[in-house]
C-alpha cells in the first residue's frame, strides 16, 4: 500500500458519501465553495517493529466548508461513520482517533489510518558454500 492508496480511499469515501459535493486533495488557495471537501495529508509515519514488518500511520485532515456549525455538526456525525473503515487497495483500513473541531467556519475531521506492511525479502542468498579440508596428523 502506498500513500496515494491511502489518501484516494479517503477521497473515494467521501465521493461515495457526498456525490453533490467536489472534493479537493491537492492544495487549492482560491475557489473552494460551500460544501466543498479538502482532504490533507498531515503526517505519515513508519515504524519497524520486528524483522521485515513495520507499522504505518497516515494522518487526515478533512476540511468541509458550510454556513452553519448546525451542518458542521451533521457532516462530522456522518464523518464518523464513513471514514471508520476505507477501502484501500482491495481491503478494507481502519479509521482510529477521529475527532473534530470548528475553526472559522470550517470543520476540520481528524482521522488516522494505521496498518502494517510487509518488506520484501532480499532475495540474496544468506549463505554462501564454503569448502573444507581435513587432514590426520600421522
Amino acid at each position: 500500500m502506498e500513500i496515494n492508496d491511502v489518501r484516494n480511499g479517503v477521497v473515494g469515501a467521501l465521493a461515495d458519501a457526498f456525490p453533490a459535493s467536489k472534493i479537493h486533495d491537492e492544495e487549492i488557495r482560491q475557489g473552494l465553495r460551500l460544501r466543498d471537501f479538502f482532504v490533507k495529508l498531515l503526517t505519515a509515519d513508519q515504524t519497524r517493529e520486528v524483522g521485515r514488518r513495520y507499522m504505518r500511520t497516515h494522518s487526515f485532515d478533512v476540511h468541509f466548508f458550510a454556513d452553519t456549525y448546525e451542518e458542521c455538526h451533521a457532516v462530522a456525525s456522518t464523518l464518523y461513520d464513513i471514514m471508520e473503515y476505507i477501502t484501500v487497495a482491495g481491503g478494507k483500513v481502519r479509521g482510529t482517533r477521529m475527532n473534530h473541531e470548528i475553526v472559522e467556519d470550517v470543520l476540520h475531521f481528524y482521522v488516522d489510518y494505521d496498518f502494517h506492511i510487509m518488506r520484501p525479502a532480499p532475495s540474496n542468498p544468506l549463505m554462501g558454500q564454503m569448502e573444507q579440508e581435513a587432514s590426520v596428523k600421522p
